[in-house]
């Protein structure tokens, strides 16, 4: 489902809530979700319950930070197969494209991306779904999992040169310090880590051509069974990627989608049609959404979001604004913006 993640990260915050004298269970029950889930980590957990979850446990136990507490106790492991898979890429570059690629068969609430500048290439990490609370303890926790995916990837030399978090900075700035050792930038547009270039032709300690070829064939048929005939699905991911990662300014239409499936624009759009939808309604959709985490998590102006959705101006980007919320987009920023710290 759409909004949903694996639970697999999670289970080191029960672990961390038993280890503070917090009965885990009864806090678990108390934000609307059975402790059953956690019984096994490939069940699937909505980012609302988690970033309920993740408040509370800031306001109930000394964890100030709980997002960053029990995700600097996590790595590669949490990503089940596909950690497994990335890990035996040829070289880290590689392994970063096979992650964002098959991301969302462990989670499904936010996207991953790579940008690279010059000698240098910043890997974020954006969430699309709207109305959560806790997000800041959720961009803590997904920083400090990448930091130690990154580690585990490319061995004890691993070093990022910055780290970027959209959230305000914190009361101590210590524990941050202390699990990232690098330059820490606080109210920034993207919640991103930042590392030179030259990593990515790295070849990786564990690289083994013929397990990285058997570990794709696996995550490919995975990802077949698990939508079968929702191929709509399909199309709202790459719409995701191609919109966080930047291109919308560069305009995304139906041509370049269809040929990245290798199908005719007719028949891509026939085929979402059997499904209800067209291609035009998934690119708003798609559009909607991202506006209003850019709007939400984000220091971003107006004008900057219009752009970055691929608007030519403001006015036409708050027309369809209006349309999909029916509210100005000041107006939906000043009633939907995090309060967590």
């Amino acid at each position: 489902m759409e909004g949903t993640l694996r639970v697999e990260p999670l289970l080191g915050l029960t672990r961390l809530l038993e280890a503070h004298g917090v009965d885990a269970d009864a806090l678990i029950r108390e934000v609307g979700c059975e402790p059953a889930i956690f019984a096994d980590s490939e069940n699937t957990i909505e980012f609302s319950v988690v970033g309920r979850l993740l408040d509370r446990v800031a306001t109930v136990t000394s964890l100030r930070y709980p997002g960053l507490e029990f995700g600097r106790r996590s790595g590669l492991e949490v990503l089940g197969m596909l950690g497994r898979a990335i890990q035996v890429a040829p070289d880290l570059g590689t392994a970063l494209r096979s992650l964002i690629l098959y991301f969302h068969l462990h989670d499904r609430g936010a996207i991953p991306s790579l940008w690279q500048s010059g000698d240098r290439v910043m890997f974020g990490y954006t969430l699309y779904c709207p109305d959560l609370t806790g997000v800041d303890h959720i961009y803590d926790a997904a920083l400090a999992i990448s930091h130690n995916v990154f580690s585990g990837l490319v061995g004890r030399e691993w070093a990022s040169t910055e780290v970027h978090m959209f959230r305000a900075p914190p009361v101590d700035v210590e524990p941050f310090r202390q699990h990232f050792r690098a330059r820490l930038r606080f109210g920034t547009e993207h919640a991103a880590i930042v590392f030179p270039a030259d990593y990515l032709e790295r070849p990786l300690p564990g690289a083994d051509p013929v397990a990285y070829a058997e570990a794709l064939r696996d995550l490919e048929a995975i990802d077949g069974a698990s939508e079968p005939g929702l191929f709509e699905n399909k199309v709202r991911r790459v719409l995701h990627r191609k919109l966080v990662g930047g291109e919308g300014p560069f305009g995304i239409d139906l041509h370049e989608i269809a040929q990245l499936f290798e199908l005719h624009p007719r028949t891509l759009n026939r085929r979402l049609r059997t499904e209800g939808t067209s291609f035009n309604a998934l690119l708003s959709e798609a559009r909607c959404r991202i506006a209003q985490q850019l709007l939400r998590d984000t220091h971003l102006q107006v004008g900057e979001i219009a752009f970055l959705l691929g608007y030519a101006e403001s006015a036409s980007f708050n027309h369809a604004f209006r349309r999909w919320t029916g509210a100005t987009a000041t107006a939906w920023r000043s009633s939907h913006r995090s309060s967590s710290k």
